[in-house]
């Protein structure tokens, strides 16, 4: 039996994002391997009764200093070495330079997955700038191995990374976001709130826009233009881009926002909402909220970032704003004032999920990459 290893920062996120395939790469006959730091334990036990072999690396996700770098380095090569997988798939910046390197000096064939750039890549501060010409030059090493093959979730990413490292194309493949199962999200109509209610779920971060959703809100209260603006977000721990939590009580409490705290119910709260906004600032892959958004109906409205274009189609399935806090409230008001509007793009976002987001065809791609490395 072959055994296939994702090796990954988080446990929240694999659940998430990589579980369906994890469970279909093991049903194809591959022992599954996840190696990850789990700070969740309901989710590593899970995983263990569902036939995952989970093993907690214990990684820190942020740190830069060099000291726990290579601390995580060697305890993630004594797990994997213990592992001793057929394949390596690593995901996210710090597992596949890890991954890579471990990779690299055992002749293991290697997967590595780029769900965005992230900030390394897009930030202009002076320290990610350093940082992104060394993971570039890693990149450019790594890209040599004959066994590799690097998955992206939108097409700039691609050709941003083939232009640095040069790895062939035939190397490479876009991978339409995490895949959703069109099953469990169906469409829904566009609820009839007396308010219009928009959503925004995701990690509180301030990259990720909701400080510029909590402007435009108040542009438009201004203009005597209300809605309500649904919070649902994931606390980060140890990370300078972290919104505080004094800020997230502040905006509750002043009505700026309805914070819900962490949910597992995103599912029911999109179909309780006009609208998802994502105006995220930094290179991300397809944030899997709007594909979500997408396959229940609702139109989205994100800034022209990563991969969010690739679900927010402007005009088509949502509304693509300039990074402008009056942009992104006037696209804002036009979707609140216009029901028609926002069923005829939330009907296209749907059509659009089944066609090119659907976990099935996600999925087949994953495993295809699997077989073409073992075969």
């Amino acid at each position: 039996m072959k055994k296939l290893c994702f090796y990954i920062n988080s446990d929240w996120y694999f659940n998430l994002h990589w579980k369906e395939r994890a469970l279909a790469a093991k049903e194809s006959g591959y022992e599954v391997h996840v190696v990850c730091k789990f700070e969740d334990v309901m989710i590593m036990s899970e995983f263990t009764s569902l036939g995952i072999k989970a093993h907690n690396s214990k990684m820190s996700e942020q740190s830069l200093n060099p000291l726990v770098i290579v601390k995580d380095l060697i305890n993630s090569f004594r797990i994997i070495r213990a592992i001793n997988p057929d394949i390596l798939h690593c995901i996210t910046i710090k597992p596949c330079i890890i991954g890579g390197l471990y990779a690299k000096f055992f002749k293991k064939k290697l997967v590595m997955s780029f769900v965005g750039l992230g900030r390394v890549f897009s930030s202009p501060s002076k320290k990610y700038k350093i940082i992104k010409r060394l993971v570039s030059g890693f990149y450019r090493w790594l890209s040599t191995k004959p066994d590799i093959f690097m998955i992206f979730e939108h097409e700039s990413d691609r050709a941003d990374l083939i232009s640095i490292t040069g790895i062939r194309p035939e190397k490479t493949i876009v991978i339409d976001g995490a895949g959703i199962n069109t099953d469990e999200f169906k469409y829904l109509p566009d609820p009839a709130n007396n308010t219009p209610v928009v959503l925004f779920a995701s990690r509180l971060i301030w990259s990720k826009g909701l400080a510029d959703l909590v402007k435009a809100k108040n542009l438009l209260q201004n203009k005597g233009v209300d809605f309500e603006l649904l919070v649902a977000g994931i606390t980060v721990k140890n990370d300078p881009d972290a919104i505080p939590h004094s800020v997230i009580e502040q905006w509750s409490n002043s009505k700026a926002i309805y914070w819900l705290g962490q949910r597992d119910d995103i599912k029911d709260l999109i179909g309780k909402c006009n609208i998802v906004a994502l105006p995220s600032v930094y290179a991300e892959g397809v944030p899997r909220i709007l594909i979500e958004a997408a396959a229940v109906g609702r139109p989205s409205i994100a800034y022209n970032t990563g991969g969010c274009s690739s679900i927010v189609i402007n005009n088509l399935t949502g509304f693509i704003a300039n990074k402008d806090i009056i942009d992104l409230a006037d696209k804002l008001e036009c979707l609140i004032k216009n029901k028609e509007l926002r069923e005829s793009l939330g009907h296209n976002a749907h059509l659009r999920v089944k066609s090119h987001f659907c976990s099935k065809y996600v999925v087949e791609k994953t495993l295809g990459i699997y077989r073409h490395l073992v075969e």
